[in-house]
């Protein structure tokens, strides 16, 4: 078995890069930005910098980004230092669907949310829910006056990938915030649907805006 401990330097930089961004929200004073093409050495002791002093449950759910060993569960051999049980469980249930209806709400608050990251995630996990209130709320959040709303919406609607989304996201092709416009681009690419096609094409020739004909094209792309 190959040692979880031998993985490739730079592979493991970047996975490090892409963990430690999402502590930013956590400590935003204390943390440097991550700079491009910096060495390994200089990578490593900005995530280490960046994971200090985190809660116990932000070091679980980055621990779990890096790849988690033999013998993980509630059964696991305590070759590492223990987590609490109930950070465990939120850890765990974070990387599966959701499936109690009653978690909707919450999340659908969460995406008016003023920090960013919790939007993102509140997105995540609503279209990941496996409910028809969850795709419902969705594409209620589409009608939002805030655009940042409207733009995780149609990316909740991307991994929900439900057929009832189809139409509303075609009409948010035509917001009139361009983020919005790229961001359910994506989301029809996700869903595949070939009512999209011509929508789709017509945006990747028309829109004003670089982004959102790089994601119509994408979206194309993804489709064939």
């Amino acid at each position: 078995m190959m040692s979880l401990r031998r993985v490739p330097t730079l592979a493991a930089a970047g996975v490090l890069a892409a963990a430690a961004a999402t502590l930013a929200v956590e400590r935003p004073a204390e943390t440097s930005p991550l700079q491009h093409g910096a060495s390994d050495a200089t990578r490593a002791e900005q995530v280490l910098d960046a994971v200090r002093g985190t809660s116990s449950i932000a070091c679980e759910l980055i621990v779990r980004s890096l790849g988690v060993g033999w013998g993980w569960g509630w059964g696991r051999m305590h070759y590492e230092p223990d987590v609490a049980r109930e950070h465990l469980e939120l850890a765990r249930w974070t990387s599966e669907a959701p499936d109690d209806p009653a978690a909707i709400a919450p999340l659908r608050a969460a995406l008016d949310d003023p920090d960013t990251c919790v939007q993102r995630v509140a997105a995540r996990l609503l279209g990941r829910t496996d409910h028809p209130r969850a795709v419902a709320s969705l594409i209620d959040a589409l009608a939002s006056p805030n655009p940042r709303t409207r733009q995780l919406a149609a990316v909740g609607l991307g991994y929900a990938e439900s057929p009832e989304s189809v139409d509303p996201l075609l009409g948010a092709l035509r917001d009139d915030v361009s983020s919005v416009r790229a961001a359910a681009a994506w989301a029809l690419g996700e869903l595949e649907d070939e009512r999209a096609v011509r929508p789709l094409a017509r945006l990747l020739s028309d829109d004003p805006q670089p982004d959102v004909r790089r994601a119509a094209a994408l979206a194309l792309g993804s489709m064939y």
